[in-house]
């Protein structure tokens, strides 16, 4: 993969995927392991159609697309910089024909996208409420906060989106998961699956990701935790798996 196609700041991150890379800006907001993650751990049959609510540089369904038999993924990003470069990596992988970027607000995205008109939908959304001013909010602060969309509004969304026994699956931090489990329900949306994610053995849960079905019913599975590393700093055998495939 050459620089050819970056603008002035911007980078090249290799993915460590069938020589995947992500452009990303030197100085602004980056892909986190939480992305990689629920890339990992979301599923999408063959012909499944996949949407990414709150793409960023589109690592989600840059490595669902390489990980997964899925027909056709959408990325929606609200931030037309973060759009631009999700847009260009998409073409730097020739992965034009089944990855799309659309540079949109989340709210509403129903209306253009089409209700139910997914299989399964994604998002790795803002971790915490906004009180700031919302004129002035950074990049990174509008895809780490709720500036421009609250977690319920986010859900409600997915969840239009979604056919009837479609897949959501969102990663988040733990300490919203009773907030997130509320807004599944009141969305038709039943929790299914949750795998809490450690940092290291010795440290608590700081993350979950959350798999939940359209129409579905009880009963919900807690899976263990998924630790990334072990005790002398190294990935764990299952990190590794993601990390190095």
């Amino acid at each position: 993969m050459t620089q050819e196609g970056l603008l002035p700041g911007e980078e090249l991150v290799e993915l460590n995927c069938k020589g995947l890379y992500i452009i990303q800006s030197k100085n602004g907001y980056t892909f986190t392991t939480d992305a990689v993650l629920l890339a990992n751990f979301a599923k999408a049959y063959k012909g499944a159609r996949v949407c990414d609510l709150g793409t960023g540089s589109g690592v989600i369904p840059t490595l669902m697309s390489a990980k997964t038999t899925a027909k056709a993924f959408v990325g929606v990003e609200l931030q037309p910089r973060l759009a631009d470069s999700a847009m260009r990596s998409v073409i730097l992988n020739n992965l034009q024909e089944r990855v799309s970027i659309i540079n949109a607000d989340i709210k509403g995205i129903s209306q253009t996208l089409g209700r139910g008109a997914f299989d399964i939908v994604v998002s790795n959304p803002p971790y915490s409420p906004f009180d700031g001013d919302t004129t002035t909010a950074s990049e990174t602060d509008i895809c780490k906060k709720e500036v421009f969309i609250t977690l319920s509004e986010l859900v409600r969304e997915a969840a239009k989106l979604l056919k009837f026994g479609g897949k959501f699956y969102v990663i988040l931090k733990a300490e919203r998961l009773t907030d997130l489990l509320c807004c599944l329900r009141a969305e038709n949306l039943e929790p299914k699956v949750i795998t809490p994610v450690q940092p290291t053995p010795d440290k608590s849960v700081d993350t979950v990701i959350v798999e939940s079905l359209k129409g579905g019913k009880p009963p919900l599975i807690m899976k263990k935790p998924f630790i990334v590393f072990d005790a002398n700093g190294s990935y764990t055998p299952e990190a590794a798996e993601i990390y190095t495939f």
